[in-house]
């Protein structure tokens, strides 16, 4: 247990970023969930949004919270190359 007053203060300062880091994880991995549902179904109007809202999630994860600037970029490049193979696969099938 923390005995001084500022290992009490980087006690709750933790827990309080652990809290902020897992909440931003959780909607990263939610809009990650339906951007790739969306791209399965082939509703790519949905896709293109969800892939908005992921990348806005991950930058921000990446500025100041628990994702390294770059594992942010190589996601936001796979879901990317994702939804770019699904609109090829929709314009072929036209």
């Amino acid at each position: 247990m923390p005995r001084s007053i500022s290992a009490k203060k980087r006690v709750r300062q933790n827990e309080r970023q652990r809290a902020r880091n897992r909440h931003l994880r959780s909607r990263i991995r939610s809009a990650r969930r339906a951007f790739l549902e969306a791209v399965a179904a082939a509703d790519l109007d949905r896709a293109r949004t969800h892939l908005r809202e992921c990348e806005r999630l991950l930058h921000r994860a990446a500025g100041n919270g628990p994702l390294h600037r770059k594992t942010a970029g190589r996601v936001i490049g796979r879901l990317r190359r994702r939804l770019s193979a699904a609109e090829h696969a929709a314009g072929a099938a036209t």
